[in-house]
């Protein structure tokens, strides 16, 4: 049986990146979501994660992250407006139609 894509946001953050290493480290293939390409996110594909470029504000450039993926590890990030977030993440998810969805509880 084919494992899942697993998409992790956060992936770069200190809880993001501890998923990723333990995702990578079970052989899970993933797809790592960053603000911005750096030394963190350039490190993360080194290791074998697949990484995307998304404004966690637009539906759209969510969408098109979670395209090809079937669940996320969604690490929402503290933020004045990160309701807005949320529902923008949520929104694409169910656009995605990913089969689950993990959030880490605030």
């Amino acid at each position: 049986m084919r494992q899942p894509k697993i998409l992790v946001t956060g992936a770069t953050g200190r809880t993001g990146r501890a998923v990723v290493d333990e995702l990578l480290a079970k052989g899970v293939p993933l797809r790592a979501v960053v603000h911005s390409e750096d030394a963190r996110s350039a490190a993360l594909e080194r290791r074998g994660a697949e990484v995307v470029v998304a404004d966690m504000f637009d539906p759209d450039q969510l969408l098109a992250a979670m395209r090809g993926t079937q669940r996320a590890y969604y690490l929402p990030f503290y933020d004045p407006y990160m309701v807005q977030s949320a529902t923008a993440f949520a929104v694409a998810a169910q656009e995605a139609k990913l089969e689950a969805v993990v959030s880490l509880g605030q």
